[in-house]
């Protein structure tokens, strides 16, 4: 890699994935982890720098960035519901005012909430107005990139839709950690709509991978590029298959709530572009099953889980 990159969100989540990543390829040099309020979110290995994308005075050092990952904002859907305010500021703001600051080369990790209210595969070139706040705050934000990419504030854009990772880092309240605090304590974990969303989930690693790999990809193309690829398992996995796969592993129980699941995931994305691009990558597709136990033997294995 020749470019010098921004990873905006560098201390979250996905975040401290790519942060792996980057080490494991020995791409130290090339990248800058942006944190707000923990910068031990950040290896003291690599190079970091303070954002706050809510504050007006932004640092002047973006602007010596010529490409950027950028996996920042809000992932809380209910959040989006109790107050979607913050949830535009947490993404749409946010990432407006980042643009402020950076032009260049942009990875733009989205979400699949934007297809909300489909049912079935969904490819990427579909058209549509999510039924949700979370869903509106996503598609506002790929809605502005393109916009930026128009303008030429950026030079070439990716957006990858991400569907569901799991994986070291992630929030207690997630699917996965709850379960393995409800194994821990002889628990329960509730199951509405009978668990029959679709999650097609993926190891937060691969996540991160892709997220690099489409990096590299895009110093390869010309001045204006676009491509926008779902990023979810081909599989169609749901959340009972998961939570009674894992209660195999070690029990705990599940039971059905009575009230109806406000936004069940009745879609998944299409995988094909992805494929192309993992082939030409040189990259397998995660076993979804073994990485699922490995995680969940390792969260277990912990008195508590953290958050």
């Amino acid at each position: 890699m020749k470019e010098k990159t921004l990873v905006v969100g560098g201390s979250g989540f996905i975040g401290s994935a790519l942060q792996k990543v980057v080490q494991e390829k020995h791409l130290e040099n090339n990248f800058t982890f942006s944190f707000n309020k923990r910068p031990e979110g950040v290896s003291r290995e690599l190079k970091r720098l303070h954002v706050d994308l809510l504050k007006t005075e932004l640092s002047e050092q973006i602007k010596d960035f010529t490409s950027a990952i950028y996996v920042a904002g809000n992932a809380d859907h209910a959040l989006a519901k109790s107050n979607p305010l913050s949830d535009l500021n947490y993404n749409v703001y946010a990432f407006v005012n980042f643009m402020r600051k950076f032009s260049g080369k942009l990875v733009l990790l989205s979400s699949q909430a934007i297809y909300y209210g489909l049912e079935g595969e969904v490819q990427e070139s579909i058209e549509h107005t999510p039924a949700m706040p979370y869903g509106i705050s996503k598609k506002t934000v790929e809605a502005y990139a393109k916009y930026f990419l128009k303008k030429g504030v950026l030079s070439k854009l990716w957006i990858l839709r991400l569907a569901y990772a799991f994986g070291e880092k992630e929030k207690k309240n997630r699917l996965i950690p709850k379960c393995a605090q409800a194994a821990l304590s002889q628990g329960t974990v509730t199951l509405y709509e009978g668990g029959t969303s679709f999650i097609n989930p993926l190891p937060v690693s691969f996540v991160a991978d892709v997220l690099v790999k489409a990096l590299v990809d895009l110093e390869t193309k010309e001045e204006g590029f676009i491509e926008v690829t779902n990023l979810n398992h081909p599989c169609k996995i749901t959340v009972k298959d998961v939570t009674t796969f894992l209660s195999t592993i070690r029990h705990f129980n599940t039971v059905y709530g009575e009230s109806e699941d406000e936004w069940p995931v009745l879609f998944w994305g299409s995988t094909l572009k992805l494929s192309s691009y993992l082939k030409k990558w040189d990259i397998d597709w995660p076993d979804p099953w073994v990485a699922l136990k490995e995680y969940f033997i390792n969260l277990t294995k912990a008195r508590k889980i953290n958050g």
